[in-house]
């Protein structure tokens, strides 16, 4: 399910009718004859409650470019030979395998589970293509790694791009009581991005059900001891191994380039 602050959303919206709007002006000039006015009005507040529940109800006002294929040309950026390189296949212990985690395995050798690479790599690509898009959009993102081997990797890697990094302690309440913990009003990311769906303590990140009760959708990588519930789009990989870590932080760094060279040219 594709959900969204409503703030951002109607922002979105707003563009998406504008540009849609000069569109139908020009074809309209181009043709010699006068059309009528085709413009959607902006969603009510009833409309867009709907819409997070259920997703055909912004049907119409959905942009054509969300409905092309490879937008971004990311198919061709995710190689299965690269992923196995970086160890992406690798699971923790059958023993601490998790029920929700079962479909993503293609099996189990010495006891540790093995994911399936080609779902892997079905589900990487659509996560990426999600971040391009937002960033495309000129959304915020927000990546959150709590695991020491990789914060900076992470940090080196929003610095590049343009977006911002959360890489400590997760002080709980800090999306649901902004206001009170900052002493103002902030602007809440507009997808949060998980290079692991827990902690270093093995718990789920407390991020996760935040930005879930916030409407704001989430991407996160799974392993295969973890519980993919409340993610928006999931990656089930390793999470684990600096490799595996370094690779998917280098796609989704790709995927941001693309989606800020689109903005460019496009926006």
């Amino acid at each position: 399910v594709f959900r969204m602050q409503s703030a951002a959303l109607r922002s979105l919206i707003r563009r998406v009718a504008s540009s849609g709007m000069r569109a139908m002006s020009g074809n309209s000039a181009a043709a010699g004859s006068a059309a009528p006015n085709l413009r959607l009005e902006i969603p009510s507040a009833d409309t867009l409650q709907k819409g997070t529940v259920q997703p055909t109800v912004l049907k119409p006002y959905v942009d054509a470019e969300l409905e092309k294929e490879d937008l971004f040309g990311l198919h061709s950026l995710v190689n299965i030979d690269e992923m196995f390189e970086a160890r992406l296949h690798y699971g923790h212990k059958m023993g601490t395998l998790h029920e929700n985690m079962k479909w993503a395995l293609y099996g189990e050798r010495l006891g540790v589970c093995i994911f399936d690479l080609e779902i892997t790599r079905k589900h990487l690509i659509r996560a990426l293509d999600f971040v391009a898009h937002v960033v495309a959009r000129g959304g915020i993102i927000l990546f959150l790694s709590t695991h020491k081997d990789t914060m900076l990797d992470v940090e080196q890697m929003v610095e590049e791009v343009g977006q911002y990094a959360h890489v400590r302690f997760w002080q709980d309440g800090t999306l649901l009581n902004m206001k009170q913990l900052l002493g103002a009003s902030v602007r809440l990311p507009d997808t949060m991005v998980f290079m692991s769906s827990l902690t270093s303590m093995s718990e789920r990140h407390p991020a996760i059900i935040e930005a879930a009760k916030m409407t704001i959708p989430t991407v996160g990588i799974v392993d295969s001891n973890s519980d993919p519930a409340y993610l928006t789009y999931l990656v089930p990989a390793n999470d684990d191994s600096p490799e595996a870590v370094a690779y998917l932080v280098r796609m989704f760094k790709e995927a941001c380039k693309k989606g800020a060279a689109y903005r460019a040219k496009h926006y």
